[in-house]
This record gives structure tokens, C-alpha cells and sequence, in this order.
């Protein structure tokens, strides 16, 4: 027997099913990432239609089997819309990074009430920036993001043994394999050289303060965040994230 759920979600992502549906990928407060089916929703005279559009927080009610991994989308109505993201393209690009993430990183109905806080948060702000800061917003919020997918980088100490890292030299071994940085004893082939005032950026954005990355960190920082989330979460690329470069 099916459960009726009335929910808050986040719009993940759509795909389209047959002619005139839809499946879409959503963040909800109450089930975690669920994907629902919407019959009709692209046809002209749906009422629904315009609420499935990407990163809308909507309030969506759908039938709950437990032998299904889609359910069927009964009612969908908008929340927030966030039009001042619409109209900038970077700012669009800049929440399709953060929606990806979340469609592709966090498992199906694990109850993460955390997930949705952090990327309405994230929606709520981005509106608000200045577009020349977008590309520095979004891995300031990417990287937050790692540590609820339990891949924070570890930058206190050497990763594997723990011995003092002397942050006085103007190159740090950070392993990318490892997940974090290293001594010369543990220098292994994934090892890439990070700035000193780019471990400092980390830190200090992991320490919840609002800094402004410079663009020599800013760089290192985009390189290495690429090949951090292909290696620690299976082997994870994000395709919207090559757009902020534009």
C-alpha cells in the first residue's frame, strides 16, 4: 500500500521519460534524495510544469512504495524559485555545480536533513553575490561540501603518520591519494605541491571564516578540488563545474 508524502525539495535534476514526462532527482528535508516520476508535467497544460525546473524548492507531495525505487509525483507547487540566480548564466551554472554534487554523491533516502539545509543555504546566498565572485563562491561551498561526504582533507598533520607539517616552506606535499598532506617520509605518486597560503585558505575556510581567495591560491585550489573528488569519490566529475571557467 502506497504512503502519501508531503514534503519540501530541492530540484536535483530532470530527465526526460517517453513524451510528456518527466523523472526528476530531488533533495527533500524529510526523505533525503528521492527520484519521482512526473506523468505529463511536459505537456502545455500541466499545472505542474514550472515546478520542476532545476534547483526550485518546491513543495511536492508523491506515493511512497516500498518495492520502488521512483515514485509517482501526484502534486508539485513552488516555494522559492530564486529568479535573481536566473538571471545570471554564471549564477545558474554556479547551482547546477552544487545540485550535481549532491545528485551524485549522496546515496538514495538516507535521511540528511543537513544535505538540504546547506544547499538552500547556499541558493539563498548565491542570489545575493556579485557575479565576478561566483567562481570563488562555489568552491568555498564545494569544499564545505566534502566534509559531509566524509572526505574532508586532513591538514593538521601528516595524514599517515601524524608528525608536525612545518607550514614555513612555500610548497606543501598534499597526497591526493591519501587525503591530505604528508611528510617527506610519505611522498607518495599522487602528491601534488600546494602553497602555504593556499593550506592556510583551506584551513581557514574549513574553520567556518569568510575569506577572500586570492588568485594564485584560487587556482591551486581548482586543480587540486578536480582531482580530490575524482579520487575519493568514485571517481566523480562534475560537468557543470568545467563551465564556471567561462
Amino acid at each position: 500500500m502506497a504512503n502519501i508524502i508531503k514534503t519540501k525539495g530541492i530540484v536535483l535534476n530532470t530527465k526526460p521519460f517517453k513524451e510528456s514526462s518527466l523523472i526528476a532527482s530531488i533533495l527533500t528535508n524529510r526523505c533525503g534524495k528521492i527520484k519521482v516520476l512526473a506523468k505529463g508535467v511536459r505537456r502545455p497544460k500541466s499545472k505542474i510544469c514550472g515546478a520542476l525546473e532545476p534547483f526550485n524548492l518546491d513543495e511536492i507531495i508523491f506515493y511512497k512504495r516500498e518495492s520502488k525505487e521512483i515514485y509517482n509525483l501526484s502534486d508539485a507547487g513552488i516555494i522559492e524559485c530564486f529568479e535573481e540566480i536566473r538571471g545570471y548564466p554564471k549564477k545558474v551554472n554556479a547551482a547546477m555545480v552544487l545540485c550535481e554534487f549532491f545528485d551524485k554523491t549522496l546515496p538514495a533516502e538516507e535521511d540528511d536533513d543537513h544535505s538540504f539545509i546547506f544547499l538552500l543555504n547556499f541558493l539563498r546566498k548565491l542570489q545575493d553575490i556579485d557575479e565576478s565572485t561566483v567562481r570563488h563562491f562555489v568552491f568555498y561551498y564545494l569544499l564545505k561540501a566534502l566534509s559531509g561526504a566524509g572526505v574532508r582533507p586532513h591538514l593538521e598533520d601528516c595524514v599517515r603518520c601524524h608528525k608536525t607539517i612545518k607550514y614555513d616552506n612555500k610548497k606543501i606535499d598534499f597526497s591526493i591519494g591519501a587525503g591530505g598532506v604528508v611528510c617527506d617520509t610519505h611522498f607518495d605518486d599522487t602528491v601534488v605541491f600546494l602553497n602555504n597560503k593556499t593550506i592556510n585558505t583551506l584551513e581557514q575556510i574549513y574553520n567556518d571564516k569568510t575569506i577572500q581567495i586570492d588568485s594564485d591560491s584560487f587556482d591551486e585550489i581548482e586543480k587540486f578540488i578536480t582531482d580530490y573528488l575524482y579520487y575519493h569519490l568514485n571517481n566523480l566529475t562534475l560537468n557543470s563545474l568545467k563551465y564556471l571557467k567561462k
